[in-house]
């Protein structure tokens, strides 16, 4: 792959101490379960005005996951699922926020492993990530599902029911439910993707714990711009008005009124074409209200198309893609600007990296199966600016005449792996400093020490934890100052 291999000859200089802190970032997850009330009332019902990132995951096979995920520095490897969990997450979590899976809506009358692989990943999602789940239905014949067509209204409504009775039964109720997923490219009228988001949000609205449907969840690709090669770019000035938006006006008035909290929408082309076209004119054509609507990208990538055409697009373009989605799209000025964003999708099993197939989007790759498993370029953008690495001095201990443990913790920054060092001495101007330790990528906080040697016996010192990231981000924590003790001496006297 042209992003190239890692070196994975320096792994043992970190061995079982930094796995370790990895270990231990597990021991919060209790703390995180207890907090699953808030995150699912508050968090889930109180959105961001605009997405500061992309803030989901729309990913068939989370938590089967295979292959180790190596940095660039050939220092970090591990299962690619503990990864996501440290880096992408967090406990509980505060980056990714948001977990999509689509499926039949007779998933559960077909039961098998269509049912089966549901329930999978919705126990993973919201048992071990804690993740918001969101649910897409359409005529899916993929993941042990048979495709039973559009059902009717009655078919559908039943369907939708037992889907969110069997959901509530794992112990976590679906909060949000996209009615069909892209309705304008798979067959469906838009009068009757109007009439199926009618009956989801009945049914949410009687279910037993209340649920949001999704309406929309339309795709700006074929019938408009389905031709584009992507090699690499696009035909310019792309308009979308012959299919899209006429699609849309049909949809709207078969709302017959109603108007929707949250629209879908997957801008593939507005991303891949790096063109904005598709987006404001979807935005523009929505029903009018008081409160505006919220706009969701509930899925979108950046593809490489690294087997897919000669010459491949490249992960130079899929990088710039995705700082398209997040520079562009997403900003809070655009037209359309997203409040929540789905990747499609974190990881792909094994080599996918055709541009026929949308896993060519997954931001971690692996040149063989199940791995090593590489980070794309575009992983960073599309995880956004660190702001997470923070640090903090805490009290010194076991302090001597001559010796002293100096401790902090430090928030390692996400993705953005994170190193440690202490600044120290006898004045807030320091002087010396301790070896920089990796602690490698987390959102949770690592309790960290060193310990000094060759200090002066009854002598104040100061000194200060100090964080950088693989960003070039730095960040220190407060002065702490201490004393070291009298040294101890022994005289020994002799009468005169």
């Amino acid at each position: 792959m042209s992003h190239g291999r890692e070196s994975q000859g320096r792994l043992a200089s970190v061995g079982a101490a930094q796995r370790s802190l990895m270990r231990r970032r597990w021991a919060l997850a209790l703390m995180a379960g207890l907090l699953m009330a808030v995150l699912f009332g508050a968090s889930a019902r109180s959105a961001w005005a605009v997405a500061p990132y992309v803030d989901g995951i729309a990913d068939q096979n989370m938590g089967l996951w295979e292959g180790n995920f190596v940095d660039s520095q050939g220092v970090f490897n591990e299962p690619f699922y503990d990864y996501f969990q440290q880096a992408w997450v967090g406990t509980p979590p505060s980056h990714i926020r948001y977990a999509r899976f689509v499926t039949a809506p007779d998933v559960i009358a077909q039961g098998g492993a269509c049912e089966q692989n549901l329930f999978n990943w919705y126990a993973y999602a919201t048992q071990t990530l804690h993740l918001i789940p969101v649910i897409a239905v359409w005529d899916v014949a993929e993941g042990g599902c048979a495709d039973h067509g559009v059902p009717s209204k009655a078919k559908y409504t039943t369907d939708i029911q037992q889907l969110l009775a069997a959901l509530n039964g794992l112990g976590t109720p679906l909060p949000y439910l996209e009615a069909w997923n892209e309705p304008n490219a798979s067959g469906v009228s838009a009068t009757a993707a109007a009439g199926l988001w009618s009956d989801a949000s009945s049914v949410c609205a009687t279910a037993t714990v209340g649920c949001t449907a999704l309406a929309g969840d339309f795709v700006d690709g074929s019938p408009d711009q389905g031709g584009q090669t992507f090699s690499p770019g696009c035909a310019p000035n792309l308009t979308f008005n012959r299919s899209l938006k006429t699609y849309e006006d049909a949809y709207v008035k078969g709302l017959a009124g109603a108007q929707p909290a949250i629209w879908a929408f997957h801008p593939y082309l507005a991303v891949n074409c790096e063109q904005s076209g598709s987006l404001s004119t979807f935005a523009a054509n929505l029903p009018s209200s008081a409160a505006p609507p919220q706009i969701w990208f509930t899925e979108v990538g950046a593809w490489e198309c690294y087997n897919g055409q000669s010459p491949p697009r490249g992960p130079d373009r899929q990088q710039a893609d995705a700082a398209y989605l997040v520079n562009t799209l997403m900003s809070p000025t655009a037209p359309g600007a997203p409040t929540h964003v789905f990747w499609y999708e974190i990881a792909a099993r094994g080599v996918t990296q055709n541009c026929a197939k949308y896993t060519d989007s997954a931001l971690y790759e692996g040149d063989a199966y199940p791995g090593p498993v590489l980070e794309r370029p575009a992983a960073r953008t599309v995880f956004g600016l660190d702001t997470e690495l923070n640090a903090t001095t805490g009290s010194p201990t076991t302090v001597s005449s001559t010796q002293a443990t100096l401790n902090g913790t430090e928030v390692p920054g996400g993705i953005y792996e994170g190193s440690y060092s202490f600044q120290y001495g006898r004045t807030t101007a320091y002087g010396s400093q301790t070896p920089t330790v990796p602690l490698g990528p987390g959102l949770s906080a690592e309790a960290v020490s060193a310990t000094i040697t060759g200090l002066a016996s009854a002598t104040s010192y100061h000194y200060r934890i100090v964080a950088t990231d693989t960003a070039g981000t730095t960040v220190t924590g407060s002065d702490v100052r201490f004393g070291t003790q009298f040294a101890s001496h022994f005289f020994f006297g002799f009468g005169h």
